[in-house]
């Protein structure tokens, strides 16, 4: 099967997920019910990029995640900045669904004029590696690092284990907690447990268990005990880790150095440091690798839409830090780097960070 059936199948079920982990501001984000009239006036006539004085409006669609996702309290945000950029009366609706590896299929087919994703998988999707099975060359880039994403693993302090080359090892039945398949999450925890030489299967096999849950019902797992572990990519302020760890004895694993150098030299990560005192009983810093969160569109988005929401985004930068904890990490003169997006930069953004003198 093709991908896209896949990952379409996978973006139906997480849409009947609701997630409880973190809060996002609910009156700010609206799905977007009716894709085809607003993708018929994102397509016509946007007027200049002239901060919206002129022009007609327009009303765009972005996919970010999941209630209860970093990613869903930024669509927050960027539903009241990015209009600041464009002619008077548009509008950003943000959609409460989606994730890392399906995002960049629905706007590369034009179900969303945004999306947010991650550098990496953004990657992955257009050049139609790892996962993906076909190119999406019509993604192009707006604005990258916005955050940084650190992969951290953490486990029940009373589980008896901290050590995963131990539990390979010895075969110790665990019991783990992990994203359902085809998410970014699901897909890097794999990776991390092949570097240590076992598979979920193993697990099983071991007398373990492995529950393919969304975070909210994750945190609730282990919580009640029924799973101890779970691996994922994490901001600073995740409220999903901030909520586990202040209710349950919980114990950030250290990866070791060398599975590090090997994620980030041959897998195409970016080494990270979470710090010391981010969550309960995270005393030390956490050395680890990590992800930066982009903001996406297509080749079909037009150069002055793309113009003014870049220009919204870098005129507007402790608007989109006051958004969530996780952005305090954005700025203007980072936006256009293209190690953030992983994929080329759209035209019309170009053009302003090249007028802003942003970019040579």
């Amino acid at each position: 099967m093709k991908i896209r059936k896949c990952l379409s199948l996978i973006l139906i079920s997480a849409m009947a997920i609701s997630l409880s982990a973190c809060g996002g501001n609910q009156n700010n984000v609206s799905p977007a019910d009716d894709k085809a009239d607003t993708q018929n006036t994102a397509s016509g006539n946007s007027g200049g990029a002239d901060g919206g004085s002129s022009g007609q409006a327009v009303t765009l669609d972005l996919v970010t995640g999941s209630t209860g996702t970093s990613w869903y309290s930024y669509g927050a945000t960027f539903a009241e900045v990015l209009p600041r950029g464009l002619p008077s009366g548009s509008m950003i609706n943000a959609a409460a669904e989606g994730g890392a590896t399906s995002n960049p299929i629905q706007v590369s087919n034009g179900t969303y004029q945004l999306g947010i994703g991650y550098n990496l998988s953004d990657k992955w999707a257009f050049g139609g590696e790892s996962l993906y099975t076909e190119p999406y060359d019509n993604l192009r880039g707006i604005a990258g690092y916005l955050d940084t994403f650190y992969y951290i693993a953490v486990v029940r302090t009373d589980a008896g284990w901290t050590d995963l080359a131990d539990v390979a090892a010895n075969h110790i039945p665990i019991n783990i907690s992990v994203l359902p398949a085809g998410n970014m999450g699901n897909i890097v925890a794999s990776m991390i447990f092949e570097y240590y030489g076992m598979t979920f299967d193993d697990i099983i096999a071991w007398g373990g268990k492995v529950e393919y849950a969304d975070w909210g019902t994750s945190v609730e797992n282990i919580k009640d005990g029924r799973t101890d572990f779970i691996c994922h990519n994490i901001t600073q302020g995740h409220a999903a880790v901030t909520e586990l760890a202040s209710t349950v004895d919980m114990t950030f694993i250290q990866f070791p150095q060398d599975m590090i150098d090997t994620f980030v030299g041959e897998k195409g990560f970016s080494p990270e440091t979470l710090p010391a005192n981010c969550f309960k009983g995270q005393d030390t810093d956490i050395r680890t690798f990590g992800v930066t969160s982009t903001l996406f569109c297509s080749t079909e988005l037009p150069d002055d839409v793309a113009y003014g929401i870049a220009r919204a985004l870098c005129e507007n930068v402790e608007d989109i830090r006051a958004g969530h904890t996780a952005l305090q990490r954005f700025t203007a003169e980072s936006a256009c780097d293209p190690g953030g997006m992983g994929i080329p930069l759209h035209p019309g953004a170009e053009q302003y960070y090249k007028e802003a003198g942003l970019l040579e």
